[in-house]
């Protein structure tokens, strides 16, 4: 079963970019894509992401009340607030939103690795260990 992602921020630039570095592990799909908070929630709640990218300041409500509400419907959907205004400040208050993770758009390389630790394990690993006999010739 493939990862499905929300990507939620106001720039198509930054959506767009979001995407084709998602898009590079073939485990992984974008499911949905919102500009605003509030169009996020919507699809929040009818796409059911596995995974939610989120902008902190975007018109309508932000990055943090949009955390918080989404937490509200489904706490375990791990939250990533990809913002610019990356600070201890916002990060507190994020956390408290139910946010399990803030990326500075100013360094965003780490957030491949970060979103492959907050699915854990069993996300990353192949689920076919054991039938390595049984795929003879077939290059899947």
């Amino acid at each position: 079963m493939r990862t499905r992602f929300l990507i939620v921020d106001d720039s198509e630039l930054v959506r767009k970019s979001l995407r084709t570095v998602l898009q590079a592990n073939p485990d992984w799909e974008i499911c949905g894509e919102a500009a605003d908070g509030e169009t996020a929630l919507k699809l929040f709640r009818e796409l059911h992401p596995n995974v939610v990218i989120l902008d902190f300041q975007m018109p309508g409500i932000n990055g943090i009340e949009t955390a918080r509400r989404m937490s509200e419907v489904a706490p375990a959907v791990p939250i990533v607030l990809f913002t610019q205004h990356a600070s201890p400040d916002l990060e507190r208050h994020a956390r408290e939103a139910g946010v399990r993770s803030v990326v500075s758009k100013t360094n965003a390389f780490p957030m491949v690795g970060m979103i492959e630790a907050l699915l854990g394990p069993a996300e990353s690993e192949p689920a076919a260990e054991g039938s390595a006999d049984s795929g003879k010739g077939h290059a899947g």
